[in-house]
């Protein structure tokens, strides 16, 4: 107990270290490209630094936003953390879920039509344009502007999780999906790798000479076998899922931090640029660490 507890204070640790880490490179980066966005400040730039460090991580004082409506950095976190985690935690579940039930499917049933077929979808998703793909469904079937009539509607509108949970789960249910898309493809190729090398293994063969059915055999041990190269993948991509959770939340006017990105692109406003680098760093972070404590209870070996 007292090893898991010390394990899971030294990822939380290493959590802290790699957050730090990134604001800190992301910082200098700043300072050398954009110098003009400190002048004025005399002091050292390991002054400058630590000081920025300090207010930031200390007393969550990330300085006020250089574009309208110049509220402070922290207070936008704070309101548009909970629809970023909203829509990475919905769309991580969904692609985790659709890409090993899909995977799983098509290695038991391979070469037949429905398992062509997801084989397919899988490599067109995972090359289309989220943005585009996104954009187009709200053309065809968003609210009040939908170009095919099919009797349900995409909302436009985010609906926060304290107007109505249903209304909160229909507006996010289309971006969960596509955001969770890509990850749904890659995972359907590592399953169906995994879940065929380990068929015919003595342990499948004796399950299913107990009589076990054949759905059982594979959720019980085939995945529980193959569980861990689905599991690392999803902690290791969870960069390109922050990446699509700008563009999704851009077409879906989702009011989460990382809708902020391009306003504060285009009129160069550095404490906004430096607050959504420390919540991506955080959320990839967090990410990585659900990643290794679902592979240590997995795989007993990984501990």
């Amino acid at each position: 107990m007292r090893s898991a507890l010390g394990r899971t204070a030294g990822r939380a640790l290493g959590i802290v270290i790699v957050v730090v880490g990134v604001t800190t490179l992301t910082w200098l980066a700043m300072r050398v490209l954009r110098p003009g966005w400190f002048a004025g400040d005399d002091r050292s730039v390991p002054v400058q630094l630590g000081d920025y460090l300090g207010r930031g991580f200390l007393h969550f004082d990330f300085g006020r936003t250089f574009s309208p409506p110049q509220d402070t950095v922290a207070s936008m976190i704070r309101r548009g953390l909970p629809a970023d985690v909203s829509l990475i935690v919905g769309a991580t579940a969904f692609g985790f879920v659709a890409g090993t039930a899909a995977g799983t499917y098509c290695a038991a049933r391979r070469h037949t039509a429905l398992a062509r077929a997801l084989e397919g979808a899988a490599a067109f998703f995972i090359f289309a344009p989220l943005y585009v793909v996104g954009l187009g469904a709200l053309l065809l079937f968003g609210s009040d502007i939908a170009l095919v009539e099919v009797g349900v509607h995409i909302p436009r509108a985010y609906v926060p999780f304290g107007d109505g949970p249903l209304r909160w789960f229909g507006a996010l249910v289309v971006p969960w999906i596509l955001v969770g898309l890509p990850l749904a493809a890659l995972l359907l190729r590592i399953t169906r790798t995994s879940v065929t090398n380990v068929l015919g293994e003595d342990f499948i063969r004796a399950a299913s000479a107990k009589g076990l059915t054949e759905r059982t055999v594979l959720r019980r041990h085939a995945l529980r076998a193959a569980g861990a190269p689905m599991i690392t993948a999803t902690g290791m991509t969870m960069n390109l899922m922050i990446t699509n959770v700008v563009l999704i939340e851009t077409v879906f006017a989702i009011p989460g931090v990382f809708g902020h990105l391009r306003d504060a692109i285009d009129n160069g406003d550095f404490p906004m640029l430096m607050g959504i680098t420390v919540v991506g760093a955080l959320l990839i972070a967090l990410g990585n660490l659900f990643a290794d404590l679902a592979l240590a209870w997995l795989d007993p070996r990984t501990r």
